[in-house]
């Protein structure tokens, strides 16, 4: 039985190790965004609720999720180039089978014809050992392509969550900001200065909560 050579993604996919540099370094600025996120938030303890601390807040908030969707779009990119090397290792695999059933049906008719066939068979011979090798290195190189496209499909789920999770706090933030805009002190009512939810806005939650349930 052929020993199946294991491929490296970095091999089967052009650009892999560009990609994952990209994305390294993408990596490593949204932890220095997310450590000034929890500075701001360090600076302003006692205070989230007021216009100054939500404003400071926003702002850093929203350089996360800018850099977020540009990850998000980087392992788009980095997909879409492993399902392309996926898409190409697997149509040279059938064309190899095809290749090797056209010389199978080759060499059927010549053991069945009458005369010296022998140098014909062996020339033919030759070429589907070629063949099969031909076979077998794209299917390796196809199997690591698929494990790639795995790889940064998780990646691009996981990125995605995390963007959907910054949106629905750039939201909410937007939310208390407006409240703090409108109110006499400057502060938002639905979060205390901790930054915690109200009594207050659990309240109105649950009110909300039972008239749709209604």
């Amino acid at each position: 039985m052929a020993v199946v050579r294991k491929i490296s993604t970095r091999l089967a996919i052009e650009g892999e190790q560009e990609y994952k540099e990209k994305i390294k370094s993408v990596n490593s600025e949204l932890k220095t965004m997310d450590s000034e996120l929890k500075l701001v938030e360090s600076q302003f303890k006692g205070q989230m609720n007021t216009m100054e601390a939500l404003t400071a807040k926003g702002t850093a908030l929203q350089s996360v999720y800018d850099k977020q969707s540009q990850k998000v779009g980087e392992l788009t990119s980095a997909l879409d180039n492993a399902k392309n090397a996926q898409a190409a290792y697997a149509q040279r695999s059938e064309d190899a089978r095809t290749r090797i059933a056209a010389v199978d049906a080759e060499m059927d008719n010549l053991r069945n014809s009458a005369g010296d066939t022998a140098e014909a068979q062996q020339r033919l011979t030759t070429e589907l050992d070629q063949l099969n090798k031909e076979l077998q290195e794209s299917q390796s190189y196809e199997a690591a392509a698929a494990r790639g496209v795995n790889d940064w499909q998780v990646q691009l789920n996981n990125a995605k969550a995390k963007l959907n999770g910054l949106d629905s706090e750039i939201q909410k933030n937007r939310q208390y900001l407006t409240e703090a805009e409108k109110s006499t002190d400057k502060c938002a009512t639905s979060i205390d200065k901790y930054g915690k939810a109200t009594a207050t806005a659990d309240e109105n939650t649950s009110l909300l909560t039972k008239a749709f349930a209604a």
